[in-house]
């Protein structure tokens, strides 16, 4: 029985193993910017930079 025990639980941990790899590889790339508010206003950016929208938050950028 310690020998059957100790084959399931190989292959739980190999199955879970897959399930994550899979997960990984269906995942939606991220294809817009962080969703933090670095700045609400160029006045918020240093001089030469302007507050732009990064497609989900905004954020300072060369001007």
């Amino acid at each position: 029985m310690k020998v059957g025990g100790f084959l399931f639980l190989v292959m739980l941990i190999t199955l879970s193993l897959e399930v994550q790899e899979l997960q990984a590889a269906v995942r939606p790339l991220r294809l817009l910017g962080s969703c933090v508010e670095a700045c609400r206003g160029d006045w918020d950016c240093d001089l030469g930079e302007r507050c732009v929208s990064n497609g989900c938050g905004h954020a300072c950028a060369p001007a």
